[in-house]
């Protein structure tokens, strides 16, 4: 039988945030943008149902990219997944 103990203040299985510093001029916000949609694409689901999770506040990651860099940004970037094409290589 398990037993779930509540959280504690000091428990080391608390998830945390950490800033992870990047090169001067790269892009991180639109490389996760990409994955997510890379793996949502991945998982079978189709360009509008993608672009709708980039809407939804649910999804906080894909929302907060479409308020940061706007629906045409998002929507190229979805277009580019489909498409196989890549443009910063």
């Amino acid at each position: 039988m398990t037993s779930l103990k509540p959280a504690e203040a000091e428990d080391p299985l608390e998830l945390v945030s950490v800033a992870v510093p990047v090169p001067e001029g790269y892009d991180a916000l639109g490389e996760m943008a990409r994955c997510f949609v890379e793996e949502f694409a991945l998982m079978g689901w189709n360009a509008e149902r993608i672009l709708s999770m980039f809407k939804n506040p649910f999804f906080q990651g894909p929302y907060g990219i479409c308020q940061a860099r706007g629906e045409e940004f998002v929507q190229n970037l979805i277009r580019q997944v489909f498409e196989g094409v890549r443009t910063d290589a």
